[in-house]
């Protein structure tokens, strides 16, 4: 676990460390969560961007072929 002190500025902005940044794959224009928990915790949460996320899900292609698999399977199962 990595803990940090950073410095809030005089409109409310922080810097995300470098090495927190490189570890959780945050970069410039990406979003975070800012969540305040119950117990006064506030946890800053990366949301994985589009790019990354077409990168590790299926090709359209992949797609395609595994939606008329099963579309397939369905009408067998009917019979």
């Amino acid at each position: 676990m990595i803990e940090k002190s950073v410095k809030v500025t005089n409109k409310g902005m922080i810097s995300i460390p470098a090495d927190i940044r490189k570890k959780y794959n945050i970069s410039d224009g990406d979003y975070v969560i800012v969540k305040e928990e119950k117990n006064g915790v506030i946890n800053i949460i990366p949301i994985e961007s589009v790019e990354s996320l077409r990168k590790r899900g299926p090709t359209a292609e992949e797609f395609r072929k595994g939606f008329i698999r099963s579309r397939k399977e369905d009408r067998e199962l009917e019979r």
